[in-house]
C-alpha cells in the first residue's frame, strides 16, 4: 500500500535548465539580454502537485580588458580585468503537473530573492589560477515573485525529460544595479560608480532537462 501511494504522488525529480532572460519595462532600456542556468528539485506532494525549490544565476553583462603591469620589461606581464554584472536567484514554491512518462504541461508560482551584483576580478593573462583580486562594486537584493509554465517531454528511457518553459519574474519595486558603462574613472584615476535604480523584471525562456528518480 505504501508503494502504491508513493507512485500516486509521483517521483522526486531534479530539473536543470538554461535561461535566456528578456528584460521588461525600464530594465529593457538599460540591459539587452541575460543568460544563465538553474538547478533545482521538485518534491511530489500529491498526484499532480509538487513543492519546487531552485537556485541559479544569470549574467547580463561582462567586459574584459587586458592591462600591463608597467612599462619596459614589466610591460611583458599582463593581467585580465573582468567586470561581471550578474543576478543570483533562489526560489521556492508549488507547481501543478509533475514529470512523468507522458507528455505533460505544468504551471507554478514561486517566491524568493534576486541578488543583483557587479564584481571585478583580476587574473594573470592566459592563466587558469584563482583571481589575484576580487572587488565588489554593487549589490542589491530584492524579493522576487515568479509565475512559470512549461511542458515536459519524456525521452525513451522515461527517466530523462526535456523541459521547455517560460516564466515571468517581478523583482521588487525597484532595484539598484550597474551596467556596462556605469563604472568610469575620473581625471585622478578614481573609480566612479553611476548606479541605476529601476524596476528589473524579466521574461525568461528555459530549455532544460529533468531527471526523475528511478522507481525501485
Amino acid at each position: 500500500m505504501a508503494e502504491a501511494g508513493a507512485q500516486e504522488r509521483g517521483e522526486l525529480s531534479f530539473p536543470v535548465g538554461l535561461h535566456m532572460g528578456l528584460p521588461q519595462g525600464p530594465f529593457a532600456g538599460n540591459v539587452n539580454l541575460a543568460g544563465g542556468f538553474n538547478v533545482g528539485v521538485v518534491f511530489p506532494m500529491a498526484s499532480e502537485l509538487g513543492f519546487r525549490a531552485e537556485l541559479g544565476s544569470m549574467i547580463y553583462g561582462r567586459k574584459t580588458r587586458r592591462v600591463s603591469l608597467g612599462t619596459g620589461a614589466l610591460g611583458l606581464i599582463n593581467f585580465d580585468v573582468t567586470t561581471t554584472n550578474a543576478i543570483w536567484f533562489g526560489n521556492i514554491g508549488m507547481q501543478v503537473g509533475l514529470p512523468g512518462p507522458r507528455l505533460k504541461p505544468y504551471l507554478g508560482g514561486m517566491i524568493g530573492f534576486s541578488d543583483f551584483s557587479t564584481n571585478t576580478s583580476v587574473t594573470e593573462s592566459n592563466s587558469a589560477d584563482e583571481p589575484l583580486a576580487l572587488l565588489q562594486h554593487s549589490v542589491d537584493v530584492a524579493l522576487s515573485q515568479t509565475v512559470l509554465g512549461g511542458l515536459y517531454i519524456p525521452l525513451r528511457s522515461e527517466i530523462w525529460l526535456v523541459d521547455l518553459g517560460v516564466r515571468y519574474t517581478w523583482n521588487g519595486k525597484e532595484v539598484e544595479y550597474l551596467t556596462q558603462g556605469d563604472i568610469t574613472e575620473d581625471a585622478g584615476g578614481n573609480i566612479v560608480l553611476t548606479p541605476r535604480r529601476t524596476r528589473a523584471d524579466l521574461l525568461t525562456a528555459v530549455i532544460g532537462m529533468t531527471l526523475r528518480r528511478p522507481k525501485k
